[in-house]
């Protein structure tokens, strides 16, 4: 069995769509992903935490439709397939920890966690760097547009500082982190569509707060280094998240109360338009998780800087 952790963007979130660094986290939340050779010609999918099942035959290449559930898992087997050069039945089966649609790297776990089981299953070994490259081919493929943040933290955990086309360089970071899910589930390529839409509209007001998010991740690179104080920076770039059309009414109330219960910063994580909010709560976290529970929100306090893909028994 294949598992995979999820992750949080602590900065930089849209922006690095278009080249601005962003910096995230693991967390200790997983997908758990496991591969079962077949007779057949098909491939079966199922999965207890959405409480849905799919086939589809070993040579279909279709694209999956936006509504289909197993979408990633879909083109990571594909992906996979192409990459070992070989193919098979399959029967996978998928948990996880993680809520879907809620900027916790859902997605780019299951792409990566299936691309590593189904490689294993053919006997092809996959280095963590081309993990997550088949991962983030596999979310732009489906989503038309993504940044290699959310796969890169699949394949590799801890917390890493990620510039697009230059790598990533990892850092010895543990923040107390909070985590508030509205449980409002939305589309990341609609959202990313949406900041697309806004800078082809305006974009002399929309390039420099792209621009400015990506000053504060680099400031916040600075900041991990020397044990300075992340809270000022997270809360001006929730602010430019919100000026981009990402932000809405429950985030930022969970934001807010999480701001009023002693965080030092607070801001959403991930694509924004519901999903989940992080806030930043040195010597707070159990009165940051308590404000949020108080707002009916599911809420998971972490300490980021979780191990990436492994196998399990």
């Amino acid at each position: 069995m294949l598992t995979v952790s999820g992750k949080v963007i602590l900065f930089g979130e849209h922006a690095v769509v278009y080249g601005e660094p962003a910096l995230a986290s693991a967390i200790d939340r997983r997908v758990y992903v496991r591969v079962e050779r077949t007779a057949g010609d098909a491939v079966e999918v199922e999965s207890e935490a959405l409480g849905s099942r799919t086939s589809f035959p070993v040579d279909d290449r279709q694209d999956p439709s936006p509504e289909e559930p197993f979408r990633y898992v879909r083109k990571a087997v594909h992906v996979a397939f192409e990459h070992a050069g070989d193919k098979t039945g399959l029967r996978i089966s998928i948990d996880s920890e993680l809520p879907v649609a809620s900027g916790l790297g859902t997605s780019a776990a299951v792409s990566v966690a299936t691309i590593l089981a189904v490689g294993r299953l053919l006997g092809k070994d996959i280095d963590a760097g081309t993990l997550a490259d088949l991962g983030h081919r596999v979310e732009l493929e489906v989503q038309g547009a993504a940044s290699p943040t959310d796969t890169a933290m699949a394949a590799f955990g801890g917390t890493r500082f990620i510039q697009p086309g230059e790598g990533f360089e990892a850092l010895d970071a543990s923040l107390p982190l909070v985590v508030g899910c509205t449980g409002i589930q939305r589309s990341t390529k609609a959202l990313v569509d949406g900041v697309r839409r806004r800078r082809e509209a305006y974009p002399e007001i929309v390039d420099p707060v792209l621009k400015a998010i990506g000053e504060i991740t680099r400031k916040a690179r600075d900041c991990l280094a020397d044990g300075r104080d992340l809270g000022v920076l997270m809360d001006i770039n929730h602010g430019l998240l919100e000026a981009l059309g990402v932000g809405n009414e429950k985030l930022s109330e969970l934001v807010h109360a999480a701001r009023k219960a002693g965080a030092g910063g607070a801001k959403l994580t991930g694509a924004g338009g519901g999903g989940c909010m992080i806030a930043y709560a040195p010597g707070s976290q159990d009165a940051v998780a308590e404000a949020i529970r108080a707002c009916g929100c599911r809420v998971l306090k972490t300490s980021g800087g979780s191990e990436g893909a492994r196998v399990e028994p």
